[in-house]
This record gives C-alpha cells, sequence and structure tokens, in this order.
C-alpha cells in the first residue's frame, strides 16, 4: 500500500514537472537593447510680420520622468536668419540660451524664413524654410459666466470662470491654418511695507525690504516705519496663459467666418477681479508644418490627462540635424498676427467678489507671471 502511494506521489511530482516546462516554454523571453538617457536639442523660435526683435531659444532637455526634464541653456551658439532671396542677420545672444535680431530682417508676407544654429562645438541644426501667410482679423470676443464647483478632499469649493469665444475672419485663399493664442492680464496690489520676519522665539521685527520705499527708524522690532520714497513693488500685473493651443481645425466655419470659436477661460476670484481683467486674443497665421506641430503638442496635452487617450506620434518640429546624429526637436515658424483685446469688469461678475488677499511681500514674487510693468494697453 505504501509503494502504491509512493508510485503515484512520483508520478504527480513527475507531471508536475512536465507542465511547469510546457508553460515556461509558452512565454517568449524577450531581450531588447534600452537606449540610455540621452540629452535633446531645443529650438524654438518665431517670425513675424510685425517688427522685431525676432527671438531664437535654443536648450537641451533630459526627460527625468514623465512630469518632469533638465533644462540647460545653449550658451555662445552662432544663429543665423536667412529669407528666400538670400538676406542674412546674425542673432545676438541677450542671456544665456535666448537669441534676438537686431533689425535687418522683418518678416513679410509671402516669403519664407529659417536659421541656421551652430553650437560652440561644431554641431549645426537647421530648420525647414517656413512661409509666412497672411491671417484674416478677430472680429468680436465676447465671455460668458459659467458657474462651477471643484472637488477638494476638504469638500466642494467655486471655481466660477468666464468662458471667452470669439468671431474671426479667415482671410483671403483657402486652407488657410490658424491659432489663437489667449493672454489674460489682471491687476494686484501687496503691501511690503509692512513686511516682518520672525526671530527664533516667533518674536516678529518690522522688516520692509527696499523696494516699499520704506525704511525703519529706531531699530529693529519697535522703530517706526518711513516713507522715503515711492513703492516700486506694490502694483503689479499678474499674466495668464493658454494652456494647450487653439487651432483651427476643431471650429465651424461658415463661409470665411469663424463663429462662436472658443479660445479660454478666465477665472474668478479676488486677485483676477481686483480691479479688472483685460483678454487679449492674438490671431495668427500657420503653415501647414507649423499647424501639424502645434496640434500635435495639443494632443499631447490633451492626451496627459486621459489614460484612454489613442498615441498622438512623436513631437519633432522642423529641425534636423546637418553635420551629427543628435537627437533634435522644435520649430522656427513665420507668422502674421492681429491682435484683439476687451476688459472683463467685476461689475459683469453676478456677486460681489471679496477684497484681494493681505500680502506683505513683493507683488512680482507673491503672483505668478507678474511684473511691475504697466502694460502699454492698460487704461
Amino acid at each position: 500500500m505504501k509503494q502504491n502511494r509512493s508510485i503515484r506521489y512520483k508520478m504527480k511530482t513527475t507531471w508536475l514537472l512536465v507542465l511547469m516546462i510546457l508553460v515556461d516554454a509558452c512565454v517568449e523571453r524577450i531581450d531588447f537593447d534600452v537606449p540610455p538617457a540621452q540629452f535633446q536639442m531645443v529650438i524654438e523660435g518665431t517670425i513675424t510680420d510685425s517688427p522685431g526683435p525676432y527671438t531664437v531659444k535654443v536648450t537641451t532637455a533630459l526627460s527625468i520622468n514623465q512630469d518632469s526634464s533638465l533644462v540647460t541653456s545653449v550658451e555662445n551658439a552662432n544663429i543665423l536668419l536667412i529669407d528666400d532671396e538670400g538676406n542674412e542677420e546674425d542673432l545676438v545672444e541677450v542671456s544665456p540660451g535666448t537669441y534676438v535680431t537686431g533689425g535687418i530682417i522683418q518678416g513679410q508676407v509671402g516669403h519664407a524664413y529659417h536659421v541656421v544654429v551652430k553650437t560652440e562645438n561644431g554641431k549645426i541644426f537647421e530648420s525647414a524654410p517656413d512661409t509666412l501667410k497672411s491671417v484674416g482679423a478677430v472680429e468680436n470676443i465676447r465671455y460668458e459666466f459659467e458657474s462651477r464647483v471643484i472637488k477638494q478632499p476638504y469638500g466642494e469649493v467655486q471655481a466660477d470662470v468666464f468662458n471667452v469665444y470669439v468671431d474671426a475672419d479667415a482671410g483671403e485663399g483657402e486652407n488657410n491654418y490658424m491659432r489663437w493664442r489667449f493672454t489674460g492680464t489682471y491687476k494686484v496690489l501687496t503691501y511690503p511695507q509692512f513686511h516682518l520676519t520672525y526671530y527664533r522665539d516667533y518674536v516678529p521685527y518690522k522688516s520692509p525690504p527696499p523696494c516699499s520705499g520704506y525704511v525703519l527708524v529706531g531699530g529693529p522690532g519697535g522703530g517706526l516705519l518711513v516713507q522715503v520714497g515711492p513703492c516700486e513693488c506694490c502694483t503689479c500685473w499678474a499674466k495668464q496663459f493658454e494652456s494647450l493651443p487653439q487651432l483651427s481645425d476643431m471650429q465651424l466655419i461658415s463661409g470665411s467666418k469663424f463663429k462662436n470659436v472658443k479660445v479660454g477661460e478666465v477665472p474668478i476670484s479676488n486677485a483676477t477681479f481686483f480691479e479688472k481683467y483685460m483678454v487679449e486674443i492674438e490671431q495668427m497665421s500657420l503653415s501647414r508644418n507649423s499647424f501639424d506641430f502645434f496640434k500635435l503638442i495639443r494632443a499631447q496635452k490633451l492626451g496627459a490627462s486621459s489614460l484612454f487617450q489613442p498615441p498622438s506620434g512623436e513631437i519633432r518640429g522642423n529641425i534636423k540635424a546637418v553635420n551629427n546624429h543628435d537627437p533634435v526637436v522644435g520649430l522656427f515658424w513665420a507668422t502674421s498676427i492681429k491682435k484683439k483685446s476687451i476688459f472683463i469688469y467685476p461689475s459683469d461678475i453676478p456677486y460681489r467678489v471679496p477684497p484681494i488677499e493681505y500680502i506683505t511681500d513683493d507683488c512680482s514674487t507673491s503672483y505668478p507671471n507678474s511684473s511691475t510693468t504697466k502694460p502699454t494697453s492698460w487704461d
């Protein structure tokens, strides 16, 4: 009896080993070489039919993870702007990796432009010629209030907005590719003259920064604030930029007219409507290559927020390596621009907005994308 059990045990063990071998044989082992992390040249620039200077930025980027990258400015490069008539202009480096023109060449409708970039170590990159096409005009900007609520871990939060729409003329010709660029500007106010610094025992003392126009007389802590000049960091104008390119491929058109194109959203808060909010819309012409580039960028940004978004394709642009095999991405593009702006006022909001937050720091560091320089179109 014990011998029979032993035989059955050995048979089970043998069949188990055979089954494991068969299952393992069904799984193909795939060996492949994983390319090492590599820096990528990034070149971006624009020429328009408006007076320059025109800017080209050159950097290298290394993807660290899905959400961030390491970016390094490429300095001491030689950049040449060339038009289709053989005119050339050297760009000047005004800050690390940022190069500008000096006014020799101005973009003109119907002409093509490209740049040649030569790095300090002799590597050459060149953009494909891009033709500057005419563009129609923004005919009307309108806005609509929308009440919204977003969920936060601590509960629901009001997040009302104004949706911004445009009516636009497509311009002359057929197959006009266009982009609408949204920029918002709003005025903010801070009180740096009342700034406090805390000792280790959490006892505050007055410490107004020099830009506040105030000095402390009588020593730290118990001194008096005395104004010795105007405040240079109390009032700022902050900017809001579009989250993704708005293109003409998804819009309804009647004849040569675009109607009700949504181009942006204005968040409603005590900062954005401290005084008023300026909406500026730029209507920009695109070549087919430039249009395809921005379309891929839009698809990539939209896809980043969806697990089920299909692959949008690799973004390369119109830049190529000439005497090397380094990876390069970017776009140098030519465009005609027409602008239109409007103001939205606190009275357009169907309720009263509370006063702006009381901040005792430099306004340019307290709000994103802010500057103490008043926009020329702000009245």
